[in-house]
């Protein structure tokens, strides 16, 4: 089966779509965002509390024996995208509370 050029880039730009909209929406862990923020800080994490989203970040509360941290995720699409395929881990930007 042969298509049209212009209907194979429609077809191909669908799918593209589909599948970076789902991405769009998907969450980190609270493991994932534990380990990041481990990463960053540099030691241990106990909890990770407050976890919210917006459309390019997740924003949660990592607590340590030294206190807690507000930490940031760059999380929407190519970066959701790249994260789950193991192309990227970025690390959580945290701030002292």
């Amino acid at each position: 089966m042969n298509l049209h050029p212009t209907a194979r880039t429609l077809t191909l730009l669908g799918g593209l779509v589909l599948a970076l909209g789902g991405c769009a929406i998907a969450k980190p862990s609270n493991d994932d965002l534990k380990n990041r923020a481990q990463t960053t800080l540099g030691k241990p994490v106990t909890t990770v509390s407050n976890v919210r989203s917006d459309a390019s970040q997740t924003y949660f509360t990592a607590s340590t024996s030294n206190g807690e941290y507000n930490c940031v995720l760059p999380s929407g699409g190519m970066v959701a995208f790249a994260s789950m395929g193991g192309v990227v881990a970025l690390p959580a930007e945290c701030t002292k509370q």
